[in-house]
């Protein structure tokens, strides 16, 4: 990055003309060049706070934007993007930081099952498996679809379609919010002056975990898994420990997925918690919120011994 590289007395007179161009850059047909341009704006705010205030509106927007994008990789840039911030200002901008993660926890409730097609679901106690199934067996979803690669030409060429073309991304979903959310307070966690505000809104999170009704609940627990063994890493055994058995069951949920990333993802985060906390106390926690699940724990490849 330009401003690691040349002294801050020599960037900074230009560094409103160049979040200008890194503001354009968030309209560009490529999302790489969107998450990028994300990413850049962050490390320019923190590099020149003063100078970058008065795009905080602007950036806000877009950050927040970024962090309910339909790419994951593009939600995980925003949380860094939205951290930086916090780091950068602290005071009314994390607050306002904050309010924004809990928002995305809560409105997870409002999620469809799946989309409109499936929308009588919703008015049912609905299951992730039964909304995955029926959307798994509708043979319009794969009928006569025009098929693209992710490099594909097709949105560079105007022509429409394709999986990178900006604009004909679909609307975000609550669920996407959320997600972005986790990857959020998990970068929040290493910031020292944040640890009051991440530490109560774990509960939330946790809570946000327990809305399984809908298509995408897989890809939304595979997150959580990556990002609780970052969340404690960052908040520190003893704070932590407070806090594992509200997600102890979401987890074991996930190992149990049909989606071999999410019960993978599930697998490694105990084996990662298990190394940071020690297997002794994450199997005693297991074992008295529920014994059921030990032969289950013992079956995982590469866990800790005690």
């Amino acid at each position: 990055y330009i401003q690691e590289v040349i002294e801050k007395s020599v960037v900074s007179p230009y560094v409103s003309s160049l979040l200008e161009t890194l503001l354009i850059c968030f309209n560009d047909d490529s999302w790489p060049v969107r998450d990028a341009a994300c990413i850049a704006c962050g490390h320019f705010v923190l590099c020149f706070p003063e100078e970058s205030r008065s795009s905080l509106p602007v950036l806000y927007l877009l950050f927040f934007s970024n962090l309910q994008d339909n790419i994951p990789s593009v939600r995980q840039g925003a949380a860094v993007a939205v951290t930086n911030i916090v780091k950068a200002y602290g005071g009314v901008e994390q607050e306002i930081v904050f309010s924004k993660i809990k928002e995305g926890f809560e409105k997870i409730k409002d999620q469809p099952a799946t989309s409109e097609k499936y929308g009588a679901l919703e008015k049912t106690p609905a299951t992730y498996g039964v909304a995955k199934q029926l959307r798994d067996n509708d043979m319009d979803l794969h009928t006569n679809q025009t098929m693209y690669s992710c490099g594909s030409l097709a949105p560079k060429m105007g022509r429409g379609g394709g999986c990178m073309d900006h604009k004909f991304r679909k609307p975000s979903e609550p669920w996407e919010l959320a997600d972005g959310c986790v990857n959020l307070l998990a970068e929040l966690s290493h910031v020292p002056s944040a640890s009051k505000q991440v530490n109560q809104l774990i509960p939330v999170m946790a809570n946000a975990c327990n809305t399984k009704s809908y298509t995408h609940y897989p890809n939304f627990m595979e997150t959580v898994c990556k990002q609780l063994p970052n969340l404690a890493n960052g908040l520190g055994k003893r704070p932590f420990k407070m806090y594992l058995e509200l997600f102890i069951d979401c987890i074991f949920d996930a190992l149990d997925s049909d989606v071999v990333l999410t019960s993978s993802a599930a697998a490694q985060c105990l084996i990662e918690l298990s190394t940071f906390l020690g297997p002794g106390i994450v199997r005693g926690r297991i074992e008295n919120h529920n014994s059921s699940y030990i032969t289950r724990l013992d079956s995982i490849p590469g866990l800790p011994l005690l």
